[in-house]
């Protein structure tokens, strides 16, 4: 069974975040590149924020971390799980079949597992990946693999030589990266249980980006008036509270909140 959406496409991720910090810049935003969020910690009057540069007062917070989510927000450590994902670019036999606007992209449900993938684009090499590479689960982002191994190369290339055998070429490139999974694989946005200064989003389960801009319009919502006219009861975390997802107990929320990653 196959499904084709003729207005299907991609994001060139890269350029729409550079779309946005430069929005932001001519709204006013200070951007603080290459600096790390340490901890967080709230106050009578707002937040106090802790960076590898400095600290930081604030009346409101916006917490989107991503992997790193699942240290700063212990309270949902149990459902914020960080995993490891491998990517492949392939040199294919047949370059031709595999350019933009001859080949999709795609997402297939096989025996293997589920896997997708890209056209060429912008780098060369036919992009694809399996959906939960190896299932690896991730305690400290900041420490996790991140090299590329004979046994990533070779799940994927055994997809391409049966699925796409003209993808099947030399590996031009291979990356990591990270999801962070739910345990139902939706998102989780709200406002902070104990804090109502503080909203947050993560557990974006590898499908997340596409959405980043209305997840922005949410969060800065919630930031500015605690509600938002978007209907996000699929988001709300306190469904992880009960069962099945109960949350782990914490004997000392208040100095949770503050663990650094």
């Amino acid at each position: 069974m196959g499904l084709y959406q003729p207005q299907g496409g991609l994001l060139a991720s890269e350029r729409c975040i550079v779309a946005h910090v430069t929005a932001a810049l001519r709204q006013g935003a200070d951007i603080h590149g290459r600096e790390a969020l340490e901890a967080w910690e709230p106050t009578a009057d707002g937040v106090i924020v802790r960076t590898s540069r400095g600290r930081y007062r604030a009346q409101r917070l916006v917490l989107t971390a991503g992997a790193w989510a699942h240290g700063l927000l212990a309270y949902y450590r149990a459902v914020l799980q960080p995993e490891r994902q491998v990517m492949i670019w392939m040199q294919p036999r047949t370059p031709a079949y595999f350019q933009l606007g001859s080949f999709p992209v795609f997402n297939m449900a096989v025996e293997e597992g589920n896997f997708y993938g890209f056209p060429i684009y912008s780098i060369p090499g036919f992009k694809f990946a399996r959906w939960h590479h190896l299932e690896q689960t991730v305690d400290n982002p900041s420490s996790m693999d991140r090299e590329c191994h004979a046994a990533d190369e070779a799940i994927l290339r055994a997809f391409v030589c049966r699925y796409f055998p003209q993808g099947d070429g030399p590996t031009l490139s291979m990356r990591t990266c990270l999801f962070t999974n739910t345990p139902d694989g939706h998102f989780m946005i709200d406002v902070h249980p104990d804090c109502p200064q503080v909203v947050f989003a993560g557990g974006f389960s590898g499908h997340g980006f596409k959405f980043c801009s209305v997840v922005g319009e949410i969060l800065a919502d919630l930031a500015a008036s605690g509600t938002t006219r978007h209907d996000i009861t699929l988001f709300r975390a306190a469904r992880f509270e009960t069962p099945p997802y109960a949350c782990a107990p914490s004997a000392n929320r208040e100095n949770d909140e503050g663990a650094s990653v």
